[in-house]
């Protein structure tokens, strides 16, 4: 099934719509609340300036992920995640009270998982599982350190891996989705164009059916009918009607009214005219074809006998056109580039 090269494709950052105006809204109140926290809870810290700190490398790399990018999400930017996570871990951690629970003064463990879960749903769940292994092995050491031991930790760290977990599967989910509007918007386009294509050779062969009634009809008609002996005149004819139907077939595109008199008028008086069409379609320009027409036309009316070949060459070609004219006396070739223009002696 044809399909075209550009059909855009979803993913999960489009599902989600991470850049819209209301998803940029929820960024900038993620920025406040880190920063709210941070400020409530400054005197519950033993220094301030780390935490004040972390909230500025928290609060810029989650702009960095609202960034506008097709998933999955480029590494170089997964590792500027990870390590927000892991500096702003540090930063807050080991400024947290030695006894007692640390209640909000913790913000950065949310903040930084929320990250984390939307670098998950941006196609990188293996490295939101990294970047939450190093939040927890920090956490632990700083626990460990200040004599908490390891069951404080795991207080503080397991909600936060229950809800990673379901952004891995909520991820896995979306990605299913967005393949399958993927797959049907594919399907829709390719459906689309066959149809087109069909509608657009029905065309063609009612055109084609016109050309042949009004070139060969008659003729046809007049055999069939046992119409007047074939002489000479009708003869010629028979073959200029024949010519005309194959130049529609072999050079479609030279067969404007200009060429197709001029050819017919030149088969009248003996001249060997063949048009090929290699390239499919005209010159880029209407002017160029005019410019064409002008000088296939100069050449076709110049002959009384010998030979014309009009060639349309495949686009790319160095040279776009080229006529060639045989008779007793001479033989040239003229070549025209994609503007309809001689080419100069130096090219």
């Amino acid at each position: 099934m044809t399909t075209p090269a550009d059909v855009g494709t979803v993913d999960t950052s489009k599902l989600l719509d991470l850049t819209s105006p209301a998803a940029r809204a929820v960024m900038w109140l993620f920025v406040f609340s880190n920063f709210l926290y941070a400020f409530v809870t400054i005197n519950e810290v033993k220094h301030p300036e780390p935490v004040l700190l972390a909230v500025l490398i928290v609060n810029s790399a989650v702009i960095l992920l609202v960034r506008e990018h097709a998933d999955p999400f480029p590494m170089l930017w997964t590792v500027a995640i990870l390590a927000a996570v892991a500096s702003s871990t540090v930063l807050v951690a080991f400024q947290l009270p030695d006894v007692g629970p640390p209640g909000r003064a913790s913000w950065h463990l949310g903040s930084n998982l929320w990250m984390l879960f939307f670098l998950a749903m941006r196609r990188r769940p293996g490295a939101a599982w990294v970047g939450y292994g190093i939040m927890a092995a920090i956490t632990f050491s700083w626990s460990l350190s200040v004599g908490r031991g390891t069951l404080d930790a795991v207080y503080l760290l397991d909600t936060h891996a229950a809800i990673l977990f379901v952004a891995t599967l909520f991820a896995l989910n979306l990605r299913r989705t967005a393949r399958s509007i993927n797959e049907f918007e594919l399907r829709a386009v390719g459906s689309a164009i066959e149809a087109a294509e069909g509608a657009t050779s029905a065309q063609i062969r009612k055109r084609r059916v016109v050309e042949l009634r009004a070139s060969a009809a008659h003729l046809l008609e007049s055999l069939v009918n046992d119409g007047p002996p074939v002489d000479a005149p009708t003869k010629r004819g028979y073959a200029t009607a024949e010519a005309l139907l194959r130049d529609g077939v072999r050079g479609r595109s030279l067969m404007n009214p200009r060429i197709a008199a001029a050819s017919t008028a030149a088969r009248e008086r003996g001249v060997e005219v063949t048009l090929l069409d290699d390239r499919g379609q005209g010159l880029a320009t209407g002017d160029a074809m005019v410019r064409l027409s002008e000088i296939t036309v100069e050449q076709l009316d110049g002959l009384s006998g010998g030979s014309v070949t009009v060639r349309l060459a495949p686009k790319g070609r160095r040279v776009a056109v080229s006529i060639v004219t045989s008779d007793a006396t001479a033989h040239t070739r003229i070549e025209l580039d994609d503007d309809g223009r001689r080419h100069s002696d130096d090219d």
